[in-house]
């Protein structure tokens, strides 16, 4: 220890200087390298969880959106009249009229009440379906969409729509069948892949694979429903641990279910593709330290000043983005003498960030807001609205739902196209947003619905509400360069009330009895409003 510490003190300043700063380079190298690689290795985990999560719900958001879309499509061949008063005929024919303009669905059929579908062509034998889950759900005047299914008639996989025809009295006369194949949904899927691995998958219930990002390679597939990823579903377990994916290779994966739970929508990046970026930062980083050992002291302090710097930048604002600012950029003029490497990874630090916002407001968007009207969307109504309601009536206030629908909306698609029926959509989505205020949301409702939350507004100042909008529609058609479409719209009103009559919600409630109502007023001629109150005492307005 003596002569180690003799032979210390007899080096000069510059050598001491060299040798402490060498000893400070090696351990500052260690001090970055070691805790820069595990906190990154978390925020990439993280970064990847992330953007599997935004992933798998736009997807599902898609995907679920396109089942609505179907369904609605059969929904509305329910409501007609040739439904209700079982004009089987006529009914057929406006199923041959509508397969001319929409090709997704492979067949739409009618199923008697009884349980049988009469083909079409002489000496054909009817098909009883009495025992399939969509007969019996439409017994239950429920609508039905199944999971993947294997079609009896030619062993491919398709996906169901059905819904009950009800007659004026609520009585069940049969069922709308429609089938769909995987080919539409497969050409959606093919537009769904992430990143330079990552892919996206549709199980069925049982765990097998529907359809993929890039099912041109599905012959790649090594596991279906014997993977790990299906088991976490399975058990809705929050395990975010890597596994071997689908083709095979080590990946992180996350999982979402549709509602019904008869699919599970699946998310997949390899381990690679993840910490790619990082191990070969950290091997970059490692070089230049090590290169930094062999110059002068001058030139291994500035060289650990430029490392150090961006370096403590980048961890601060992994943390402040891990914290919600999402956009949040580091400026590059305090970096610009930094080494290209870091500025690289800085430059790749901003873009990923910027890119990251972008998903999460396209993401909040798509969730919130209707695409063709651009107002919001029922489910914006069903949860923001539906806090609103509750905290207007936690302050004794009253409130009141307007359900309302274009009338002849049909007719208008039949004689104008469904271009100008979308414009007239959004004609009338833009009346309705002179009313928006503090205390008024409107929203798409679905297909030619919307539907108005009046906070502070009784039954009889809501029914004004309703006739001046009623008027407005009249003086107001959708006119363009070549046609004007005159609009009328019935309107259904209705009052909170405290009593529930329908499900377990207020606003679920107040729906129903203004959906109600509606009805009424369509029932009584359209072009008018009707007013739901309790203790059959109703306000009807007319034109």
């Amino acid at each position: 220890m003596g002569r180690m510490l003799t032979l210390f003190t007899n080096h000069t300043i510059k050598m001491r200087l060299q040798l402490w700063i060498s000893t400070i380079i090696v351990l500052l190298a260690f001090s970055i390298i070691v805790p820069f690689y595990f906190i990154e290795k978390k925020d990439r985990l993280e970064e990847a969880d992330v953007q599997l999560k935004q992933v798998i719900t736009l997807q599902s958001l898609y995907i679920e959106r396109w089942n609505q879309e179907k369904l609605d499509a059969i929904k509305r061949f329910s409501l007609s009249d040739n439904a209700k008063f079982h004009r089987i005929g006529d009914l057929k024919r406006e199923f041959q009229d509508y397969a001319k303009v929409e090709s997704e669905f492979q067949s739409i059929t009618y199923v008697e009440p009884n349980g049988y579908i009469f083909p079409e062509g002489s000496g054909r034998s009817p098909i009883y379906v009495g025992d399939r889950t969509y007969y019996l759900r439409g017994k239950e005047k429920k609508s039905y969409v199944s999971g993947v299914v294997i079609s009896k008639d030619d062993g491919k996989p398709v996906i169901t729509f059905s819904v009950p025809v009800l007659d004026d009295h609520n009585e069940f006369r049969g069922i709308v069948l429609g089938i769909v194949t995987l080919e539409m949904l497969n050409k959606l899927m093919s537009q769904l892949s992430f990143g330079e691995t990552g892919e996206v998958y549709v199980l069925d219930s049982q765990g097998n694979i529907v359809t993929a990002s890039n099912h041109a390679a599905d012959s790649m597939i090594t596991q279906r429903a014997s993977s790990e990823i299906f088991t976490r579903a399975r058990s809705n377990s929050k395990d975010h641990s890597a596994y071997t994916g689908f083709r095979g290779e080590k990946v992180y994966g996350q999982y979402r279910w549709s509602p019904e739970r008869n699919w599970v929508v699946v998310g997949e990046i390899t381990q690679k593709e993840v910490f790619y970026k990082l191990n070969e930062l950290s091997v970059t980083i490692i070089i230049i330290s090590l290169i930094a050992l062999l110059f002068s002291i001058g030139a291994a302090v500035m060289i650990a000043s430029k490392m150090e710097r961006p370096i403590r930048y980048l961890l601060r604002a992994t943390k402040i983005i891990q914290n919600g600012n999402y956009d949040y950029q580091i400026n590059a003029d305090k970096i610009r003498k930094a080494p290209m490497e870091l500025r690289q990874l800085v430059n790749t630090f901003n873009l990923m960030s910027g890119r990251l916002k972008s998903n999460i407001s396209l993401l909040e968007h798509s969730a919130w807001m209707d695409q063709l009207t651009e107002i919001h969307n029922r489910r914006f109504m069903m949860t923001e609205g539906n806090r609103q309601l509750q905290m207007c009536i936690a302050y004794g206030q009253t409130c009141s739902i307007l359900m309302m629908d274009i009338d002849h909306f049909k007719k208008i698609n039949d004689t104008y196209g469904h271009l100008v029926g979308d414009a007239v959509l959004h004609h009338v989505a833009s009346l309705l947003k002179r009313y928006v205020n503090t205390e008024t949301i409107v929203a798409r409702y679905g297909g030619e619905e919307f539907i108005v939350l009046l906070l502070h507004k009784n039954a009889a100042e809501s029914a004004q509400v309703a006739e001046e909008l009623r008027e407005l529609f009249m003086q107001e058609p959708y006119i363009n360069e070549k046609v004007t479409v005159r609009i009328t719209a019935s309107i259904g009103v209705a009052e909170y009330s405290p009593t529930l009559e329908y499900g377990t919600m207020i606003m679920e409630d107040m729906v129903s009895r203004a959906d109600h109502s509606l009805y009424r007023a369509k029932s009584g001629g359209r072009n008018r409003v009707e007013v739901d109150t309790k203790g059959n005492q109703e306000k009807r307005f007319e034109e």
